[in-house]
């Protein structure tokens, strides 16, 4: 299995009055690929680079081939943090079927959500640009701008 190494830069901008002016992003790179009984973990680390504390937040991603094609879907929930330079990142993964893994060549953000202490739900509005500054082996992630739209 080809380990899957990739970063993912998003920014965002939030309509709710406490981040109102406040511009966050987050860094996410695969960090490990861990197989159990045909299914495959793949581990992701998030940070904020410093910049911005985040509630629970959800991110849909997709495993597609070389030829674009949808291959699975999966959700990386992550658990508040950024409130302190101890809780930069956290570490969240989903579960693939191994065969899958094996095929994807890259992986997309479909959708991201923040979810509030209150159980708001903030839906993030996506755009991308390819992020070119990873080595030729490191599976190509997008480089993301969000910004908030209240659901």
């Amino acid at each position: 299995m080809k380990l899957l190494l990739t970063s993912l830069f998003l920014g965002l901008g939030c309509s709710s009055a406490s981040f109102a002016d406040e511009h966050r992003y987050i860094s996410i790179r695969n960090t490990d690929s861990v197989w159990t009984l045909g299914e495959c973990s793949l581990v992701f680390r998030p940070g904020n680079g410093g910049v911005g504390e985040f509630s629970n937040l959800s991110v849909t991603i997709q495993l597609k081939d070389k030829a674009g094609q949808t291959l699975s879907e999966g959700t990386l929930d992550m658990p508040p943090f950024g409130d302190s330079d101890a809780t930069r990142a956290v570490d969240t993964a989903t579960e693939f079927d191994c065969e899958v893994v094996d095929k994807a060549r890259t992986i997309n953000i479909v959708e991201a959500s923040e979810i509030s202490g209150n159980n708001t739900i903030v839906k993030l509005t996506l755009s991308a640009t390819e992020d070119k500054g990873q080595p030729p082996r490191i599976v190509r992630y997008l480089k993301v701008t969000m910004a908030a739209t209240a659901s």
